[in-house]
């Protein structure tokens, strides 16, 4: 029978206490206004100490507790901070986003403004396109593709011509953000130009950059309908140590372009024999998440939420979120309250995800 659970969770202990490996989550714990220290949640010591008593969960309090943060965090004073909770809030009540947004649009750094452009076309909060037309004139090209996109999807007549010109910039950051955005406008007429991009020469570039682009070329191609560019992706996947970055953003588009064909190669990353860094496992479990969601093992990804490393602790409260399960939802009430606030932000994001209607009922 499929049990489906709401507002009130309840995990039983032997899973939770999976995730306490390595140092006690609750000593990362701080005071400061991230913090969710005193909320009325269960620490890891305490299930630890009741191995037959469930650790309820109230996912209301939650759930709010991870609007809080992220709210908090779109206004924080490092930009990166602000540009995490703006892509965390997709998974939000539009009105929580949509005020976000109408700030952020006029952000004074370019990276929140791009995320915030394309969250717009993203969420189709066409609303918001009159704070897009002035982004057409932005001092950052990625910016102005962001909007085109956003306008577009709006049902918007938009001139293509610009995002050309941006893919044989020989910018790299330019050219993969021009390419982002034409493989999700959708429109065909786009092939062409992205073909003869690839044509450009890139002396400037290391060849590692050079493959990062070719990725994010073939990924916008097969987003407009080149199913054949898949062989460039799965092939990345199988980089050499050296090339980490590559498998990375391999997994990561494969996820995205929803290619079951790499599942495999996606488990024996995260559970082969061969070691690989625990940054790439996790990026291979998160990209298992999104196309196979039943296929992520839990028990693994649960064992890093109390890593050394907060890079680690926040990828893998994306992963638990891209999954969905709700069985996830003590931990990452436990994640909240992490020294490290974009790990709070990473486990907020997780949990509006999972509140979001698309998580993995729970099977009784």
């Amino acid at each position: 029978m499929i049990k489906q659970i709401f507002n009130t969770f309840v995990l039983m202990a032997p899973l939770l206490t999976l995730a306490s490996c390595g140092p006690d989550a609750v000593q990362r714990s701080s005071e400061d206004p991230w913090s969710s220290k005193n909320q009325s949640v269960k620490t890891m010591n305490e299930v630890a100490k009741s191995k037959t008593s469930p650790t309820i969960v109230n996912g209301e309090a939650v759930r709010n507790r991870a609007l809080e943060i992220l709210r908090q965090g779109a206004k924080s004073t490092d930009p990166r901070m602000r540009s995490n909770a703006i892509e965390a809030l997709k998974y939000a009540p539009d009105v929580v986003l949509e005020d976000t947004l109408r700030f952020a649009l006029g952000d004074e750094n370019r990276a929140v403004r791009f995320v915030s452009a394309m969250m717009v076309g993203k969420k189709k909060m066409c609303n918001l396109a009159m704070f897009l037309e002035p982004l057409l004139l932005d001092t950052s090209l990625s910016v102005q593709a962001a909007a085109l996109y956003s306008l577009y999807r709006c049902g918007q007549k938009v001139d293509l011509n610009p995002i050309a010109a941006m893919l044989q910039s020989g910018d790299a950051e330019l050219q993969g953000n021009a390419a982002l955005v034409l493989g999700m406008m959708g429109n065909k007429s786009a092939v062409h130009m992205i073909r003869e991009s690839l044509k450009v020469p890139q002396t400037s570039i290391t060849p590692i950059r050079r493959r990062l682009i070719n990725l994010q070329m073939a990924e916008a191609l097969v987003l407009l309908g080149e199913r054949k560019e898949l062989e460039v992706v799965r092939a990345g996947i199988f980089s050499s140590a050296q090339e980490a970055e590559v498998t990375a953003l391999s997994c990561q588009i494969a996820a995205h372009l929803k290619d079951y064909e790499v599942v495999s190669t996606l488990e024996s990353i995260l559970l082969g024999t061969r070691r690989y860094p625990d940054e790439i496992r996790l990026v291979a479990a998160t990209a298992l998440a999104e196309i196979a969601p039943s296929r992520m093992p839990l028990e693994i990804v649960l064992g890093y939420s109390s890593n050394d490393s907060s890079n680690i602790r926040s990828q893998c409260a994306a992963a638990l979120g891209v999954q969905g399960n709700r069985l996830s939802l003590g931990p990452l009430a436990l994640m909240l309250r992490d020294v490290d606030p974009f790990v709070q932000i990473s486990a907020s994001g997780a949990i509006l995800r999972i509140d979001n209607g698309d998580s993995i009922p729970v099977l009784d």
